[in-house]
């Protein structure tokens, strides 16, 4: 293991133990997993530091995707809003927070006033699945970062089908809960598998908007480091 992946594993673990977020949960819907973590493979080019975007008031998204054996992920999505109330300077607006460079950007500036900004993270383990000739990630929700005492039962999940993967980028799309053939089946994973199997290859099953992870750069993993580690301690405080 690369000792800067070391230093990402550390700061995911530090994660576990601070709490930094509240009500997380409330919108989340409910997901049959699909697939056996028992039985799966993690693809060991999908491990390490990916970025992004951020939608409606996150500027983004930093996910680890950390192995925690030969099956399976110790996820980690990292989320970084604009506290309520935050008065954020006028420099704010000179960055588009939401892209790569422009997160660097904003997150690398002087004026940057931590208090205007809120963290929070969920943890998740993740497996790899293949069904109707597809690949799809899934995650199983495992603990809120706020509550650090407590792990939630696993009935929350998010099943997504990889559609491209690259060393540097990997393309997801959620599966659509509200896709006809998903409602009218029971909610079992045996016939939810079956659904997704016979329509894997239909777009509609799918999202539209795709999740693209952007693998953080060799050069910029300790500005995200320092970033995430300087968020976790002003929390502490």
């Amino acid at each position: 293991m690369k000792s800067n992946f070391r230093s990402i594993s550390g700061a995911a673990l530090m994660l576990v133990i601070i709490p930094i977020f509240a009500g997380l949960l409330a919108c989340m819907p409910e997901y049959v997993p699909l697939g056996n973590p028992e039985r799966a493979r993690i693809d060991e080019a999908m491990s390490g530091m990916w970025y992004s975007d951020g939608e409606s008031e996150l500027f983004g998204h930093v996910v680890f995707l950390q192995p925690w054996d030969k099956r399976t992920w110790l996820v980690t999505n990292v989320m970084i809003g604009e506290a309520d109330g935050a008065e954020l300077d006028e420099y704010a607006t000179e960055f588009d927070a939401s892209t790569y460079e422009g997160f660097i950007d904003y997150f690398g500036h002087p004026n940057l006033d931590e208090d205007d900004l809120v963290f929070g993270a969920l943890q998740y383990k993740g497996w790899l699945a293949k069904l109707g000739g597809e690949t799809f990630l899934t995650w199983e929700i495992r603990g809120v970062v706020d509550q650090p005492d407590k792990l939630l039962e696993p009935w929350f999940w998010k099943d997504f089908r990889v559609t491209e993967r690259a060393p540097d980028r990997i393309v997801l799309h959620l599966i659509d809960t509200s896709f006809p053939p998903l409602k009218e089946a029971p909610a079992t994973k045996r016939d939810w598998e079956k659904v997704v199997r016979k329509y894997a290859d239909d777009e509609a099953l799918y999202e539209e908007d795709a999740i693209v992870l952007q693998r953080v750069k060799e050069d910029d993993i300790e500005f995200f480091v320092d970033l995430l580690n300087t968020a976790l301690l002003g929390a502490m405080l």
